[in-house]
């Protein structure tokens, strides 16, 4: 018996059940959290070594912010590319 013509096995970019695209969308959040905390305790590691408190968190936390929101931008344009087939 023939597969159904709407569902290829052998494509697994196709996710009938939506999980693929819960588990990207889910990852934003995670993203957007842990960017700019990660660039906040590095710059302040970089503030004890070098006295500089608290300008390297700052700029750490800044940078952590870019890194998150370029990440999240990165995978919205997947997602929608996924979308769109």
């Amino acid at each position: 018996m023939a597969p159904p013509q709407d569902k290829l096995p052998d494509d697994p970019k196709r996710d009938p059940s939506g999980l693929r695209s819960a588990a990207t969308l889910l990852a934003i959040p995670s993203l957007l959290i842990i960017s700019p905390l990660v660039g906040f305790f590095l710059g302040d590691l970089g503030d004890k070594r070098f006295h500089t408190s608290p300008w390297l968190a700052l700029i750490g936390l800044a940078f952590g912010f870019a890194a998150g929101a370029r990440e999240v931008w990165i995978i919205y344009k997947k997602y929608l590319e996924t979308q769109e087939r």
